[in-house]
């Protein structure tokens, strides 16, 4: 019976360290979602894994295009090979554009990867609160893959699948996307 209390405090403390392991993804989600709203590029870069979040963009890109399908192809066609390095030529800078601080700004916002034509962009003076409104519209859940890795994805279930992987015991960093099927 002396060893009771330890054992009680022990579990506890068990208790409480699996229950904040479990819930550090959703405190970086709230994290990424204030730096979001506050406009704030340096705080969301913190969550974020650039090179890899741009090759995750890249691969789904060039999988949706087809380019990646006809290996085959380009090597016995030369203009396949030619128009294989052209969508390269041309996805590249795009893709570096943006999955940029501002880029991943716009995607968490709109809980999905969009081109907006300039003319239905929000005005330069539009104030932060408009778009902090329109952030706080997108409702997210949360799901574990595994251990090292959660989804994000709008609880409409549309829009793009947001990947957070596991950085050390309590950080989490977008790592990749995965693209809707259309």
């Amino acid at each position: 019976m002396k060893n009771k209390p330890a054992v009680i405090g022990l579990a506890t403390a068990a208790a409480i360290l699996a229950a904040a392991v479990y819930a550090s993804p959703h405190l970086a989600l709230y994290q990424m979602r204030a730096a979001v709203e506050a406009r704030d590029a340096q705080a969301l870069a913190r969550y974020v894994d650039f090179p890899r979040l741009r090759e995750s963009v890249k691969v789904q890109v060039m999988r949706r295009l087809g380019a990646g399908s006809g290996a085959a192809e380009s090597r016995s066609n030369p203009f396949a090979a030619l128009g294989q390095r052209m969508v390269l030529a041309v996805i590249d800078p795009v893709v570096d554009a943006a999955v940029s601080p501002a880029g991943v700004a716009a995607m968490l916002e709109a809980g999905d990867i969009r081109v907006r034509p300039l003319e239905q962009q929000a005005p330069a003076d539009a104030p932060a609160r408009e778009m902090g409104e329109q952030a706080a519209k997108v409702n997210y859940d949360l799901s574990y893959r595994s251990w090292e890795q959660v989804v994000v994805q709008r609880a409409d279930g549309g829009g793009v699948a947001f990947i957070l992987d596991r950085n050390g015991l309590w950080s989490w960093k977008l790592a990749g996307v995965e693209l809707p099927e259309d």
